[in-house]
Order: structure tokens, then C-alpha cells, then sequence
């Protein structure tokens, strides 16, 4: 499929001009197109999840603090000031106070103060504002659950009291599911909840401009930002689920930046002139499976253990994977401060796997369904755990989604006559892995979507956010993380180090410690 007519059927919105270089607009400096996968979800990012999604919300809204993705070589992302300017927490861990910048104006041209995060925190926690909105206080859950209290201490100085000491809490409110972004209140008040996401009005770098369901997303940069100004003009964003048409696009110049290229094609890709591989290990990106732990079948911990023993993790990144990817073996993902890459609890064992199915009354195996997502990645490793269940008595049947109605029916948590739910998740905090497992975050009230429960992982995970000193949290981490394993009660697959190929014009590009870019520092080089 080619897109050199939609390129330039866009022309004057994304004032690309005339002229081209291969089949990309040369507008030059200004303007770069990158193909993805799937659809991102809407854009209000209160109520919103997924990578993608969470790419673009990070060119157009803000946090008080954001994370630095400008070090390419940071084992883990660390916060940094954004719409405050400092802030400090109190020795317990339970008081957190920002200092606003002054002078920064949402898109729209009003004004961002004390008053305009007052109006987003009552949005996602205060059921009697007019604008609160309970699709984004479900989202928001995970954030809002930890706040005793808010309070505006004066114009530009704002308070959150915890209801207990928790040092990592402002980290995992700028993630991909459910973002404590600041959104202008005016523009809410005009769309309403329902329709503002189709007009998102943030303080970024970049201004939203228009957006074609399933086709594109443009953004133009933001001449107004309160900080320094992004280098390109504009950034379109446009959907190509099929992994070959997106690598075609690539190949005939047609977008700049892919990212999920098909494994099987990765080392025919890096052998292109004007292609560039970007990798980082320290991606925190792990790929795993809900189990459902309420299923007739798999309620039963032997035949949980049997799948993890029965799955070949190392087979699979190896062979599949092309060195992009690592096995994993736990529920902490790389890129973050507890991660421990040599944690192996359940090495591939076939033997064993059918003698625990065998010890539970299932020697002649059994039937079970998989929810799975379109995300561009062909199943290829969804298809691989098939064929390794299938070697030890288990028929999987893979039920495929299109991504945003998975993420309906992923929230909604695994219904009893499904087994297994696919999902790739995980953040530059380890606190992420209690964000899928507490007792507390069962459906509705959370995504932990396969019903596991332990109260004492839970516990530990209380003692490790209250811990100043990662060192110390980070062994609190692990004990909770082995406890998981012991009860088998997910199954890792694999790291993925967010492989993205680039034309070689794209400079300033980097592919970050975490799963979304920041986009204000790119530009294309003539």
C-alpha cells in the first residue's frame, strides 16, 4: 500500500509543501510521520491507556512532573519539574508540595494556576463537582486512591496529603493507564466530558490539530510553550496495522519512524542505508498474561505451574525475538530500580509441566481460551505459547481483538470461560507489578485482570513504597515479586527492548528508559 497521495492530500493542514524527498515530505525540518501499530486510544488522558496513546498525550499535556527521556543511557527514567517548577515530599513519605510555574497558559490561551489543578483533581475524585467524571476517576483509581487530601496553599502552591507514605506515588501518576495531566478547564467546560478528547488542550510542546479515526493524528508545535520550543514543525502520527505495509512505508520513504517492525524482518531492515536501529534494554517493557486465577481449570496452582514450566521463554526470545528481546521470568520488568535479571523460577521443563497437569487430574490435558490483541506483532509469540501448551496436553484457543476493544474487556478482568489474557505493560517504577496484582485492584476498582490475590505480597508492596532507599525497597520488590511466582499467579513472557527504526534524517531521537518518546528535541535533517 502506498501513501505518497495521503501525504499529500494532507498538505495544507500539516503545511508539508510541495516538495519531497523519496516519498517523505521535506518540508523540510519540520514535519515527521511515524507509523504505528495500532490505534491510540482517546485522547483525554484521564480516562485513557496504551503506549501509543500515552506518546501523544506526552506532547501535549503535562504533569506538575514529568519523566526525563532525554538520557539515552539512564538505567531507569527519573522525575523532573514540569508544570512545577521544584517540589518537596516530607521525611514520611506522606506530604507532597509543588511550587507552580508561573506565567505557562494552556493552548487555548487561559491560564494554568493553583486553580486549574484543583479542577482536575475534583474531575477524577470529588463526585460532587459538575465536572467530574467517573469513566476518569475509574482510570485514575490507582493515583487518587493514595490522596487523603488536596489543597491550594496559595496562587502557585499546591499540597497532597497521602493516607500513607508512599516516595514512588508521583511516578505512577503520569503512566499510561490513567495520567494525572493537567487538561484546561475551559476547555472541558466547553466540550464536556464526553467530547473533550476529541479537542485535547493541554500547556505542551506540541498542539493538537486534527485527527482521523483510525487514519492519522497531527500535532503542530506549540509557538507559545512556556519553555523551549520544539524543533519540528509538526508530528503526525498514522496507524498501519499491517506489519508489512508499515515496513514498505518505511522502506519507499514514505514515514520516517516505525515502531513493532515484524521480528522476522529486523536484521533485513538493518542492513538498509538509510535505516537506524534503536534499542534499549532498559525498556520497561514486559509482555505477559493475566491467568485467570478464578477459572474452573487453572484455579488449581499445580496447573499454573505446569504452564510456566511447560512455556519456552528462552526458545521464543531466540528464535523469534532476534535479540531484541529477553525471557522473562518474573512480574518486575527491566527499567526499573528492583529489576533482577537473574530471577529464574520456573525453567522450561516439559516433563514436569505434564506430571504436575498429571498430579491435578489433567493427564489427558484440557481446553482452555486466550484473549489476545491485534498490535502488529502477527501473534507470532502468542502462537508460540500455543504450541508449547499444546506439547503438554493443553489445546489454547486464541481469541483476537482489534486493541481498543481488548482494553474494554481487559478492564472489565477475565470472565470465567477464559484462561489466559495477553497485555504488555510495566513502568520505570516497580510499584507498577502492585498495580496488576493487589487484592484491591480487581475489576472494577483496578486491572488486575486475572483475579489474583495475596494479601502478604500486598503487604510488602505497602512496606516497599514507604522506603526511601531503593536499595532497601528494591529487596522488598523481589520478595513480593517471588511470592507471585510462587503462586504462579501470572505468566511472564518476555522484555522487549522497543525496537524503532528511523530514516537516518530523523536527528535528535531518543529512545528512552521507558515505552513513549518526547518528541520536542527531534528534528529532520535536509
Amino acid at each position: 500500500m502506498k501513501f505518497t497521495n495521503w501525504i499529500k492530500s494532507i498538505g495544507a493542514a500539516c503545511a508539508l509543501g510541495a516538495l519531497t524527498i523519496g516519498g517523505l515530505p521535506a518540508a523540510a525540518q519540520g514535519t515527521l510521520v511515524w507509523a504505528t501499530p495500532a490505534e491510540a486510544d482517546a485522547l483525554d488522558p484521564h480516562a485513557m491507556g496504551g503506549w501509543i496513546g500515552r506518546s501523544v498525550t506526552r506532547q501535549v499535556f503535562e504533569g506538575l512532573l514529568e519523566a526525563d527521556l532525554h538520557d539515552p543511557d539512564a538505567p531507569y527514567v527519573k522525575l523532573k519539574p514540569a508544570l512545577a517548577e521544584s517540589y518537596e515530599i516530607t521525611e514520611d513519605g506522606k506530604v507532597w508540595t509543588f511550587k507552580l510555574r508561573q506565567g505557562v497558559k494552556f493552548h487555548d490561551g487561559t491560564d494554568f494556576n493553583a486553580e486549574a489543578v484543583q479542577y482536575n483533581v475534583d474531575r477524577v475524585m470529588n463526585p460532587d463537582a459538575p465536572q467530574y467524571n467517573e469513566k476518569s476517576a475509574g482510570y485514575m483509581g490507582g493515583t487518587t486512591g493514595w490522596i487523603e487530601k488536596f489543597e491550594i496553599v496559595d496562587d502557585n502552591t499546591v499540597r497532597f496529603t497521602l493516607t500513607n507514605p508512599n516516595y514512588e506515588w508521583f511516578d505512577g501518576t503520569i503512566h499510561s493507564y490513567g495520567q494525572f495531566l493537567m487538561m484546561s478547564p475551559a476547555s472541558i467546560e466547553k466540550h464536556g466530558n464526553e467530547e473533550v478528547a476529541l479537542h485535547p488542550t493541554g500547556t505542551g510542546p506540541f498542539k493538537f490539530v486534527e485527527r482521523e479515526q483510525g487514519v492519522k493524528i497531527v500535532l503542530e508545535r506549540n509557538e507559545d510553550y512556556w519553555g523551549e520550543n520544539a524543533k519540528l514543525d509538526q508530528l503526525v502520527i498514522v496507524k498501519l496495522s499491517d506489519s508489512s505495509t508499515r515496513v514498505n512505508a518505511l522502506l519507499a520513504e514514505e514515514v520516517h519512524m516505525m515502531t513493532v517492525p515484524p521480528w522476522e524482518q529486523i536484521e533485513d531492515l538493518k542492513q538498509e542505508d538509510f535505516l537506524t536501529l534503536s534499542t534499549n534494554a532498559n525498556v520497561p517493557s514486559i509482555w505477559y498474561m493475566h491467568l485467570n486465577n478464578k477459572h474452573p481449570i487453572l484455579k488449581d496452582k499445580r496447573v499454573r505451574q505446569a504452564v510456566l514450566h511447560g512455556f519456552n521463554r528462552k526458545g521464543m526470545t531466540e528464535q523469534l525475538m532476534r535479540g531484541t528481546a529477553t525471557p522473562a521470568y518474573g512480574m518486575l520488568s527491566a527499567g526499573t530500580f528492583a529489576y533482577d535479571p537473574d530471577f529464574d523460577m520456573y525453567p522450561y521443563d516439559p516433563d514436569k509441566a505434564r506430571a504436575l497437569l498429571a498430579e491435578a487430574g489433567y493427564a489427558d490435558g484440557f481446553d482452555v481460551n486466550m484473549e489476545i490483541f491485534i498490535y502488529g506483532l502477527g501473534e507470532l509469540s502468542e502462537q508460540w505459547f500455543q504450541r508449547d501448551m499444546a506439547a503438554i496436553g493443553i489445546n489454547v484457543n486464541l481469541i483476537k481483538n482489534e486493541w481498543i476493544a481488548y482494553l474494554g474487556k481487559w478492564a472489565a478482568g477475565l470472565n470465567e470461560d477464559t484462561g489466559f489474557g495477553t497485555m504488555g505493560w510495566g513502568t520505570s517504577v516497580p510499584s507498577w507489578t502492585s498495580v496488576v496484582s493487589r487484592c484491591t485492584g480487581h475489576p472494577p476498582n483496578g486491572v488486575n485482570s486475572g483475579w489474583y490475590c495475596n494479601e502478604a505480597v500486598d503487604a510488602l508492596f505497602d512496606k516497599a513504597v514507604a522506603m526511601e532507599d531503593k536499595a532497601e525497597a528494591a529487596k522488598v520488590y523481589q520478595e513480593a515479586n517471588r511470592l507471585i511466582m510462587e503462586d504462579a499467579g501470572f505468566v511472564p513472557m518476555y522484555n522487549d527492548s522497543q525496537p524503532v527504526f528511523l530514516n537516518k534524517s530523523v536527528k535528535g531521537f531518543v529512545n528512552p528508559a521507558e515505552n513513549w518518546f518526547d518528541f520536542s528535541n527531534v528534528y529532520i535533517e535536509e
